[in-house]
């Protein structure tokens, strides 16, 4: 009977970490919510070497703590809190999904690369020059 009831609790355990892993969906209704960029990196082309580019793309302070709120209805809203730039960076526009691997951001196409219901990451190419990649980490706040 010991036995049993091990195998038993053993396999209740297992069964709800894995469910708890990555039960997440991606969906406007999942993914509508606050975010901040947390980071950025940049690479030129195929064979280059991925760079930090979070400072290079957010040079003063008071762009760093915007929080991005994308919206159900498709609409989204940059909300330049904590230290406020000088005119405001509050900001708005449109965005949608593209099935579960692409979304587009007021017209423009980027790669929706992963999504744990925490960090989005979002890859947007051909950015400055032909195969190049920039890649932000959104966090839900």
């Amino acid at each position: 009977m010991k036995k049993t009831t091990f195998i038993i609790l053993t396999a209740i355990v297992l069964f709800a970490c894995n469910k708890d892993k990555n039960d997440c969906a991606i969906t406007t209704a999942s993914i509508s919510g606050p975010y901040k960029i947390t980071a950025v990196t940049y690479k030129a082309n195929a064979g280059a070497t991925e760079i930090d580019y979070y400072n290079t793309l957010f040079p003063d302070a008071c762009e760093r703590d915007d929080i991005y709120t994308f919206n159900a209805a498709g609409t989204y809203q940059i909300a330049d809190v904590g230290v406020v730039c000088s005119p405001s960076g509050d900001d708005n526009g449109t965005w949608s999904l593209t099935g579960t691997t692409a979304m587009v951001i007021d017209g423009d196409a980027v790669i929706l690369e992963s999504f744990d219901c925490k960090k989005l990451v979002i890859v947007n190419t051909d950015t400055q020059v032909a195969g190049d990649r920039l890649k932000l980490t959104l966090t839900r706040q």
